[in-house]
């Protein structure tokens, strides 16, 4: 559970890909002057249904399986009581055509008070009871599809298999679990200086790690995701993972980050190297690409070592948290090439 204000929302980016997609529509929807009714961001996978609240001093407990919710009081102040489900008793079988099961356990949980323009996400594990309060108001309820269906690809040659653990000389790399997240929060999460040349913002609690990791975890199943932790001497130390994945093209990008504390010991450098070895060899990608900002020449340097050649400079391309575009410069790797130098 996250409860915030909409004029922080952007703070979430990279969180999910369908919050993603909520972010953006917010550039440009006006919620205020939408009819109440549901209105689709991209089909199915992300929506907002905006409707008008009759508040009451006592209400039900509901939770959902497919989708995050996102509420958003647009007028009127509602309380939101969470809790976590295993906590609320009398959940009955779940109804899979309307994604819910409600409870009216008579417990109170945790109640929030939402002024106008805050917000409360609830994932699947949150039980949530709204609509509590005197009066009336106006909400937006955004629902993010927790995994996204893929679209049908084309036959493709590539070998999907997913986050597999993986082992180097000096590291391990494997899939998160929930416990990982005060060793994160605590190494490069929260770390202002580790998030100066990434694309998200330093964390600022760890509850919003835990929610992260929680959501990366539910996305395991899906065979095209690959997301790892680095583990070096039982520690966790950074992050490693293939996005942009296209079947279509056998491609897809490289993107780290690393605790301060193990910087400029080559641990990145071993990490893509394993990392590039699996994708090439095991899932069979032809081309490999990596970029950076380019006030951030280390990390090209790191790109160089793993065995990546420059291609260029994509001029303006990338959104630097504060408003302004930087440049990026493009590495990339061809299978063929690289595995003659990495036999």
């Amino acid at each position: 559970m996250i409860i915030d204000h909409i004029d922080r929302l952007h703070l979430y980016y990279g969180m999910h890909p369908g919050l993603d997609q909520v972010i953006e529509a917010m550039k440009t929807l006006d919620l205020d002057s939408l009819p109440n009714g549901r209105h689709d961001i991209k089909g199915d996978d992300v929506f907002v249904n905006l409707m008008d609240t009759e508040l009451k001093p006592a209400s039900t407990w509901e939770v959902h399986r497919r989708y995050i919710d996102l509420q958003l009081v647009l007028a009127g102040e509602e309380t939101i009581a969470w809790a976590p489900k295993d906590e609320i008793a009398g959940f009955p079988p779940y109804d899979s055509e309307k994604d819910i099961q409600i409870s009216k356990d008579p417990q109170r949980g945790n109640p929030v008070l939402l002024t106008p323009g805050m917000f409360g996400i609830y994932f699947p594990e949150d039980a949530h009871m709204p609509g509590l309060g005197t009066g009336r108001g106006r909400k937006a309820v955004f629902k993010i599809k927790v995994m996204p269906a893929a679209p049908q690809a084309a036959p493709t040659l590539l070998n999907h298999q997913g986050t597999r653990e993986l082992r180097s000389h000096r590291l391990m790399l494997r899939r998160y679990r929930l416990e990982d997240a005060q060793e994160a929060f605590d190494t490069w999460c929260s770390d202002p200086r580790v998030a100066d040349w990434v694309t998200w913002h330093p964390h600022q609690d760890v509850s919003f790690t835990e929610a992260l990791i929680a959501d990366w975890i539910r996305t395991y199943d899906n065979k095209l995701y690959y997301h790892w932790v680095i583990e070096k001497d039982g520690r966790v130390i950074g992050d490693i993972a293939a996005v942009g994945v296209s079947d279509r093209l056998m491609t897809c990008e490289i993107g780290y980050c690393l605790g301060r504390d193990f910087w400029n010991q080559g641990i990145i450098t071993e990490a893509m190297v394993r990392v590039m070895q699996y994708l090439f060899l095991e899932v069979g990608f032809h081309r490999i690409i990596a970029r950076h900002f380019i006030g951030n020449p280390a990390s090209g340097r790191v790109m160089e070592k793993a065995g990546m050649k420059k291609e260029g400079v994509n001029r303006q391309y990338r959104d630097i948290k504060d408003g302004s575009f930087e440049d990026l410069v493009q590495y990339a790797a061809l299978r063929e090439e690289w595995l003659a130098l990495h036999p």
